[in-house]
């Protein structure tokens, strides 16, 4: 079957940049399931007018853009600004959305080279770090620089007024809980409840870059009050959940646990603070490294918390608009479905919050 006439407000700036497949993705895809044909052969004609403008905001800089190059040689997932594409799938203004994914993986990326420089991380993507290969100090000037960008793409996006400015609100509060939650993990106070330090850092630091494509994407449709605010918090609970599983996945090869990074570097990942919460009364560290049992209960507790953590994220798409829902739903069955075994007694609570794993930083 051939693909439908591309539509009129797909032939501007970005017309260059967009096959015919794309343009029939953006205009004609159901709602259930945008994400996915995103991520098929469309996808390609989308990475290459994000891809672009990524480059351009970030080498503008002209004493970084080496660093910056390099840095952008591998890309990641994309997961950010894909969230944002599918869930606005009738937005015309194509051009102002891909600055706005643009800003969002700029802001991604600009976390990663600055994590990088704290968790003296030595490759990435197959290759080294910023830091390692130029310096922690040009490093530290690209991850600003790449903030900085960020915030120039929103403001470069064209004929969005009425809601550039709360954009450019959402963005800048994301920046600061992520800022917040990354420095939480590094000064690792843990206070007598280490569960609730575990879910303050990870529903700040990555439940917040989470939640902004959810957020662009509301206030693109223009469910401005209630949407955002639910955006939000359910981009939360799914960054606590993104965590939860991320966490997790060392466990699947318990005997390796010694060498796990986290591990040695006293991290308070899932299964620590599970461990800390179940056995008061033990060092985390070892006892999952040594006590089969304990670590089981400990991940188990885990999974318990990730359904929890879906369930609450669930609820809030009740106050999202039908696209943002839907995306979020499909995002939930591809990326946070997995389990390291069946798990006894983990029901999920669907129906309300549970006030341990909701914990967040309220003052950022």
């Amino acid at each position: 079957m051939g693909l439908a006439a591309r539509p009129s407000h797909l032939t501007g700036a970005l017309g260059p940049y967009l096959s015919d497949s794309l343009c029939w993705a953006i205009s004609n895809t159901t709602l259930g399931n945008s994400l996915t044909l995103l991520v098929g052969e469309a996808m390609q004609d989308y990475h290459l007018a994000l891809e672009r403008t990524i480059t351009r905001y970030s080498q503008q800089a002209d004493t970084l853009a080496e660093a910056a190059r390099h840095h952008f040689t591998s890309p990641g997932k994309r997961t950010r600004s894909q969230l944002l594409f599918a869930a606005t799938p009738h937005i015309q203004n194509i051009q102002a959305l891909v600055h706005a994914a643009a800003a969002i993986e700029l802001i991604h990326e600009a976390s990663i080279v600055h994590d990088d420089i704290q968790d003296k991380t030595n490759r990435r993507r197959g290759l080294p770090t910023v830091w390692r290969k130029f310096g922690a100090d040009a490093a530290l000037l690209l991850g600003d620089h790449l903030v900085a960008a960020a915030f120039r793409s929103i403001a470069e996006a064209p004929d969005i007024d009425d809601i550039k400015g709360t954009l450019i609100v959402a963005l800048s509060e994301s920046v600061s809980r992520a800022a917040s939650g990354q420095h939480l993990q590094l000064t690792n106070q843990t206070c007598s409840d280490v569960e609730a330090f575990y879910v303050n850092v990870a529903v700040n630091k990555t439940g917040a870059l989470l939640a902004l494509p959810l957020q662009f994407a509301s206030l693109f449709n223009q469910q401005v009050a209630t949407g955002a605010l639910a955006a939000r918090r359910c981009g939360e609970q799914l960054g606590l959940a993104y965590q939860i599983l991320d966490d997790l996945k060392p466990y699947a090869m318990p005997s390796m646990l010694a060498d796990d990074e986290d591990m040695q570097n006293r991290v308070i990942t899932a299964p620590v603070a599970a461990c800390s919460r179940l056995f008061p009364h033990v060092e985390p560290f070892q006892t999952l490294i040594k006590k089969t049992d304990m670590r089981d209960k400990a991940t188990l507790e885990c999974q318990r918390w990730l359904d929890t953590a879906v369930a609450n994220a669930r609820y809030e798409t009740t106050f999202l608009d039908q696209a943002v829902a839907r995306v979020v739903e499909q995002f939930i069955g591809q990326r946070l479905s997995q389990k390291l075994a069946p798990t006894k007694n983990a029901a999920p609570r669907y129906s309300a919050y549970s006030p341990r794993v909701t914990a967040r930083v309220e003052a950022v």
